[in-house]
C-alpha cells in the first residue's frame, strides 16, 4: 500500500514543484528534476510495485527493491537540497524522510524473508 500511495504523492506533488507552482510554469531546471523524475519514473514505477506486492507476484517484489534504491536516492538528492539551501521545509523533509523509512524497511525485510 505505500507504493502505491507514495506513487500517487510522488506525480501530484510533481505536478506543482512541491509548492513552488505549477511544473509547467517553471524556468529554472534545478526546480524541476527531480518534480519530472518524480512524474515519469518514481511515481510510474511505484503504482506498478505496489500492484504487484498487493498481487504477491515475484517481480513485483523485485520492483519493490528497485524502487527503494529510487527512493533512497532521490530523498539524499532532497537532503542535499535541503541543506544546501537552508530550506528545512516540512513539505520537503516529510517526503524525503518517508522515503527512505519505505526504502530502508521493505529492503530490511526483503532480506530478512530471503535470508531466514
Amino acid at each position: 500500500m505505500l507504493f502505491t500511495l507514495t506513487g500517487v504523492f510522488a506525480m501530484v506533488g510533481g505536478l506543482y514543484t512541491w509548492g513552488d507552482g505549477s511544473i509547467l510554469a517553471q524556468s529554472e531546471l534545478v526546480k524541476v528534476l527531480i518534480p519530472w523524475a518524480d512524474i515519469v519514473l518514481t511515481g510510474p514505477l511505484s503504482l506498478v510495485c505496489g500492484y504487484g506486492i498487493l498481487k504477491e507476484r515475484y517481480w513485483g517484489r523485485i520492483l519493490g527493491l528497485i524502487t527503494s534504491g529510487v527512493y533512497m536516492f532521490g530523498s539524499i538528492l532532497v537532503f542535499i537540497s535541503v541543506i544546501w539551501n537552508k530550506d528545512y521545509s516540512v513539505c520537503l523533509l516529510v517526503p524525503a524522510i518517508s522515503g527512505l523509512l519505505i526504502a530502508l524497511g521493505f529492503t530490511a525485510s526483503a532480506l530478512k524473508e530471503h535470508h531466514g
